[in-house]
This record gives C-alpha cells, sequence and structure tokens, in this order.
C-alpha cells in the first residue's frame, strides 16, 4: 500500500467528534503497517484488542476516561482515553462507535456506563470478537491530541483504524486508536 491521505469514511469516529466540536481533523497519512517503528508497531499491527496490549506493555491495568459520549439510535459513540492505573498517565486516545444491538444484558448496561474499555469487557464476559485493522496511520500532532496527552513539542503520533467483528462477521464496534508517544 502506498502513503495516502485516509478518507474521512477510515477515520471515523473521530471524524465525527472533529466536526461535533468544530475543530480540523489532525493531518494524518495511511502507511504500511511495516513502517510503523517500534514499540507502535507491536501494540498496534494485530487483530486483538489494544486494552490487554496496552496493559501487557505498561504493565498495568486500563482505566477508561470518557472524554465525550452520545447516543444516537442503537449506536453509541464516545471519545476516550485508555489511562495506566497506577500513574493516571493517558496512553491512548480512542473514538468508537459501538453498535449496542449486538450486545445483550447485562454487557450493554456496562458499555453505557463507561468504567471500564471495550476489549477488557469483552473478554471478561467471553464474547468471541476479533479486530480488522482497516489502516494503519501516522499523525502530526495538533492542539487537541497534544492537550489529550498532555505533550507539548514535536512528535509524530501512530495509530489505526478498526473494526471489531464478532460471529457472523457482525461489526461490534468501529474505532480509531492513536498512541501516545
Amino acid at each position: 500500500m502506498i502513503a495516502a491521505e485516509p478518507s474521512i469514511d477510515l477515520l471515523f469516529p473521530l471524524s465525527h467528534f472533529c466536526r461535533a466540536s468544530g475543530h480540523d481533523l489532525p493531518a494524518c497519512e495511511i502507511i504500511e503497517g511495516a513502517a510503523i517503528p517500534e514499540p507502535y508497531r507491536t501494540l498496534l499491527v494485530h487483530q486483538g484488542d489494544m486494552t490487554s496490549r496496552l496493559e501487557e506493555f505498561h504493565r498495568a491495568p486500563m482505566e477508561l476516561r470518557v472524554l465525550h459520549r452520545e447516543t444516537g439510535g442503537d449506536a453509541y459513540r464516545r471519545e476516550v482515553l485508555l489511562c495506566a492505573q497506577d500513574s493516571g498517565l493517558p496512553v491512548e486516545y480512542g473514538a468508537i462507535e459501538i453498535h449496542l444491538d449486538a450486545f445483550a444484558e447485562p454487557l450493554r448496561a456496562l458499555i453505557l456506563e463507561g468504567r471500564a474499555p471495550l476489549g477488557g469487557l469483552l473478554n471478561r464476559h467471553a464474547v468471541r470478537y476479533r479486530s480488522e485493522p482497516r489502516a494503519f496511520l501516522k499523525l502530526a500532532p495538533d492542539s487537541v491530541m497534544d492537550a489529550h496527552f498532555g505533550l507539548d513539542g514535536a512528535h509524530t503520533l501512530y495509530g489505526r483504524s478498526n473494526v471489531l467483528l464478532g460471529d457472523g462477521d457482525r461489526v461490534l464496534a468501529r474505532i480509531v486508536e492513536v498512541l501516545r508517544p
């Protein structure tokens, strides 16, 4: 794959939250997974959930900080930070749309509570799913992402556009995940 400007669809639901808050999408390009430097490649280029990867890498459970949330029909969208529980350090920004009709109670209620990352909930409740990255992203820093991570200065961000699929390839969630540099 040749590096290219990502389409708005690949950046959904990040594009949705940017429009809703009146700021531009961060400048980014699609890159090959193999072009992502370590340790970001290990954290992003796989078909599993980010929560367990981040917990293993940071040697700490992840806690969820919900920045924004909205519900419309069956779609539940939220903008979140995953933070290392021991230090509170934000290690991942996520914009996610979860299809609530794909989940039975009480899991649906736990998702809506917004206290735990989706990957952790799916794992704890033995929900069968797989991760299908749609694109790997190289992002330029912008004031919004810098504020989320508490950063300043020159750096590059890496992330992915991802879909979580359940049985029968049912879409459970669409996510844009961006790692802290």
